[in-house]
């Protein structure tokens, strides 16, 4: 079996690029989007399954919420982790009644790792931890 493919959606490569790298170093493959028209495309023109896809609720061309309930109906086996700032996210999350971020930003690592890793072992026990 290949390795997951995990999609970052997130306009700063400032933060985007060390994620990636240490995705990368923790044997994952990683796809980059700077916004929700990038990994769009990239969801349509893969040629394999995508996995995980790790957005920023604030991603620039559209609300994170509104993405992950669109990437839900076309893609329901992807596993999509919201993170934000959680003041400003609370509040859209509560206008869309959705669940918030998993994760706060600036990103700890370690911390996405053990959440990608724990919705990839959900959903292969065939439960939904999220």
């Amino acid at each position: 079996m290949n390795n997951p493919l995990v999609m970052l959606i997130e306009a700063d490569v400032l933060i985007r690029a060390p994620l990636a790298a240490y995705l990368r170093d923790c044997g994952f493959r990683v796809a980059e989007a700077f916004n929700t028209t990038e990994a769009r495309d990239l969801l349509a023109n893969a040629p394999v399954r995508i996995d995980t896809i790790l957005l920023d609720a604030d991603v620039p061309d559209e609300s994170g919420f509104v993405f992950r309930a669109w990437v839900r109906e076309r893609y329901p086996a992807v596993e999509v982790i919201l993170a934000g700032n959680i003041e400003r996210t609370v509040s859209k999350a509560g206008d869309l009644c959705e669940e918030g971020p998993r994760l706060s930003k600036p990103y700890a690592h370690e911390l996405v790792l053990d959440e990608i890793r724990r919705r990839l072992a959900a959903r292969e026990r065939g439960g939904n931890d999220a």
